[in-house]
C-alpha cells in the first residue's frame, strides 16, 4: 500500500529490517480493517437515504390516494410500487416490504434513523430494534410514546457497542420490561401459527423448517447434539464412519422422525432432551401471591408496590412466558439456581438440586454465551479458557475463566489479540492492531436503582430501591462496572 511515487525512490536490491517490515504489515492491516469500518458506515447511511425516499413515496403515494377518494383500493400505491420494482428491477413484494420497514424505522423510530444515517449502527441493528419496540404499547400513546423513547436510547447504546445478534437478545428484554402488554397473550396468539414447512432445493436437496414454542425447539436442537456426540464418541478406532457431527445430527433427526426409535447407535438411546430456564425470583413470589403472571412493566399498583416483574429468560437470554416456565420447572428431576444480585443484576451464586461440575454452572451462569466480543454462541458449547495461560502461571478460578467458543479460543491462543479479566467477569479485549473491545456480562432478571425521596421502594440497609432498566438506576453506563454496596448481601431466597 505504498504511495507509487515513493515506492520508485527504494533503492534497488535494498531489504528492509524484518521489524521495519512487521510494522508497515501491522499498519496496513489497521488501515484495511479502518477502511472496512469506513465503507460500513458508507453503507449505512446510504441505506437511511434509501429507507427516507421509500417512504417518502409511500407517504406521497397514499396522500394521492386520499385525493383521488381510492384510499380502500390504493390504486396509486399500487401504480407507485410497479414502477419502482421496475425500475429498481425487483418484485413488488420486495418493494411493499421495504416501504413498510422504512415508514416504522423513519416516523415510528426516527432517533434509529437518525444513528443509521450518522453511520453510528448498521440496518441489521436498525431493523432489530425496530422489531423489538413494536412490542414496547400502552394504551396511553404519551405513555408508549415516553415507554419507546426510554427503550431507543437503551438499545441504541448497546447497538453502537455489539453485534446484531447480541442486541437483538438484549433489545427483546428490554422490551419485555417496558411494555404493558402481555407475553402470555402474544405467546398463546403465535402458537396458532406453528407449523411445519418444506422447501425444495438445488442438487435433490431440501430444507425442513418448523415454527413451534421456543423451549420445545431449543429442547429437541440440543438433544440431537447430545445424541450425535454420543454417536461419535461411541465409534472406534477402526470405524469407518466418515460423517461429521452435523451430518450425524441430520441422520438422527430423519431416523426419530420415521421410525420413532433409534436403532443406529444403542448408547444414545437414554438421552433427553434439556433446556435451561432461568426463573425469576421476584417475578415468582409476584405470580404466588396471585398478582399476575410476570409478564410486561408494571404500571404502579394501586397499593404503591414499587416491585417490578420480568419474564423467564430461556437459557438465560431469550423471554419466555412465565407459565411456561413454570411448566418446565415443575416437571424437571434436577435443575439450577441462579441467585442475582438485587442491586446490579449480576450473578452472584449458582447451585444445583444435584450438586456437578460446580465451577462450569456458575460461568455458564454468569457468562451466558461466548466471551469473545459480537459472538453468541451458547456457553454450554463454548470451551473453558485461562485468561492468563496456565501455561503462564494462570490460577484455575473463577476470575481467570471465561467461556469461548471453539474458533474464538484458538484464535486467542495462536494470534496476537491479548485479553485481561477485570473485576465483575468484564472481559478487556485488544486486536492486533490496537484497537480496545470491552465484553461485559449483562444484568440478569430485575435490576433495581435508588427510590426517589417519598416513594415507596424494597427496603435494604435503609435504603429504598425500586426496579429500573438496566444501566439507568445507578447512573451506569454501558461497559460500566457497578459497585457492589457495602454490607449488602443477596436476598435468603
Amino acid at each position: 500500500m505504498i504511495d507509487e511515487v515513493l515506492a520508485t525512490r527504494i533503492p534497488a536490491g535494498w531489504r528492509p529490517p524484518d521489524s521495519l517490515v512487521e510494522r508497515v504489515r501491522m499498519l496496513e492491516r489497521f488501515l484495511v480493517v479502518r477502511s472496512i469500518a469506513d465503507a460500513d458506515a458508507d453503507l449505512a447511511r446510504a441505506q437511511a437515504e434509501q429507507a427516507r425516499v421509500y417512504a417518502l413515496a409511500a407517504r406521497t403515494a397514499l396522500a394521492e390516494d386520499e385525493r383521488e377518494g381510492t384510499l380502500e383500493q390504493e390504486w396509486a400505491l399500487r401504480s407507485w410500487k410497479a414502477e419502482i420494482a421496475a425500475v429498481t428491477r425487483t418484485s413488488r413484494q420486495a418493494v411493499s416490504g421495504i416501504m413498510g420497514r422504512s415508514a416504522i424505522l423513519t416516523e415510528d423510530f426516527p432517533l434509529v434513523h437518525a444513528a443509521l444515517a450518522a453511520g453510528e449502527v448498521s440496518m441489521a441493528h436498525a431493523r432489530i430494534v425496530c422489531e423489538a419496540g413494536t412490542i414496547v404499547v400502552h394504551e396511553d400513546p404519551a405513555e408508549q410514546a415516553a415507554r419507546r423513547e426510554l427503550f431507543v436510547q437503551l438499545a441504541l447504546e448497546k447497538a453502537r457497542s455489539t453485534s446484531p445478534g447480541r442486541l437483538k437478545d438484549f433489545a427483546i428484554k428490554q422490551a419485555e420490561r417496558l411494555t404493558a402488554s402481555s407475553l402470555e397473550e402474544r405467546y398463546e396468539q403465535s402458537m396458532q401459527s406453528r407449523a411445519v414447512l418444506v422447501s425444495s432445493e438445488a442438487d435433490g436437496m431440501g430444507s425442513l423448517g418448523a415454527r413451534h414454542s421456543l423451549p420445545v425447539l431449543t429442547a429437541i436442537d440440543g438433544r440431537l447434539s447430545e445424541i450425535a456426540k454420543a454417536i461419535i464418541a461411541a465409534r472406534g478406532s477402526d470405524s469407518d464412519d466418515p460423517r461429521t457431527f452435523h451430518q450425524v445430527r441430520a441422520d438422527v433427526f430423519a431416523e426419530l422422525l420415521l421410525t420413532g426409535r433409534l436403532t443406529t447407535c444403542p448408547e444414545a438411546a437414554g438421552i433427553t432432551a434439556k433446556v435451561s430456564i432461568t426463573l425469576p425470583v421476584l417475578a415468582m413470589l409476584h405470580a404466588q401471591h396471585g398478582d399476575g403472571d410476570g409478564d410486561g412493566a408494571s404500571d404502579g399498583d394501586a397499593d404503591g408496590r414499587a416491585l417490578d416483574t420480568s419474564p423467564a429468560l430461556l437459557d438465560g437470554v431469550t423471554p419466555i412466558p412465565m407459565s411456561v416456565a413454570k411448566a418446565l420447572a415443575a416437571n424437571a428431576p434436577a435443575f439450577e439456581r441462579i441467585l442475582t444480585h438485587p442491586i446490579t443484576g449480576t450473578v452472584v451464586e449458582v447451585d444445583r438440586y444435584r450438586p456437578t461440575e460446580a465451577m462450569r454452572a456458575w460461568l455458564r451462569a454468569r457468562d451466558v454465551h461466548c466471551r469473545f466480543p459480537g459472538c453468541r454462541l451458547p456457553a454450554e458449547r463454548c470451551d473453558l479458557d485461562h485468561t492468563i495461560p496456565a501455561s503462564e502461571g494462570g490460577p484455575t478460578s473463577l476470575v481467570n475463566l471465561a467461556d469461548l467458543c471453539r474458533w474464538n479460543h484458538t484464535v486467542k491462543g495462536n494470534t496476537g489479540w491479548e485479553v485481561c479479566q477485570l473485576p465483575g467477569g468484564v472481559m478487556e479485549w485488544t486486536s492486533p492492531t490496537g484497537i480496545p473491545l470491552k465484553d461485559v456480562p449483562e444484568p440478569r432478571g430485575v435490576t433495581f436503582g435508588p427510590s426517589p425521596p417519598g416513594e415507596p421502594g424494597l427496603e435494604i440497609g435503609g435504603t429504598a430501591y425500586r426496579v429500573q432498566p438496566p444501566g439507568l438506576g445507578l447512573g451506569l453506563r454501558t461497559g460500566e462496572e457497578p459497585s457492589v454496596m457495602p454490607g449488602l448481601d443477596p436476598p435468603p431466597f
